[in-house]
């Protein structure tokens, strides 16, 4: 089964940045709200990327809901550089962790497209 990626689309910047990431990587994304997220039946191919900058207790509260499930899917938090304690926080709950410069390449991983490392920004032919 293939991976699918979900943005949890909070806010409206962020939602076209994941789209624009997914684009490059030539793969579907899906918007869904916070309550959609969590209310949804996940797979454990599922990958969920969501902002975790914007209301940061409330987005961890999220993640945590997220990884606890049976299946879970594999959750992505975005966060700056220097949100040490917010990333700190969001990897003990079970998230992958992505820098906003460094959001292509966590997806590559996260949705088995490669290791990460040979992602490059090129827009889809």
């Amino acid at each position: 089964m293939s991976k699918r990626l979900y943005v949890v689309e909070d806010d409206l910047f962020f939602g076209q940045r994941v789209r624009a990431a997914a684009g490059r990587l030539r793969v579907p994304v899906e918007g869904l709200s916070p309550a959609a997220a969590r209310s949804r039946a996940w797979e454990s191919t599922d990958v969920v990327v969501l902002q975790a900058t914007l209301r940061p207790d409330q987005q961890l509260d999220l993640v945590g809901e997220l990884t606890r499930r049976v299946p879970a899917p594999v959750v992505v938090a975005v966060t700056g550089h220097l949100e040490t304690a917010l990333r700190q926080r969001l990897k003990a709950a079970g998230a992958l962790l992505a820098a906003h410069s460094a959001m292509d390449r966590v997806l590559a991983r996260a949705l088995g497209i490669s290791d990460g490392r040979d992602v490059t920004a090129h827009p889809p032919a």
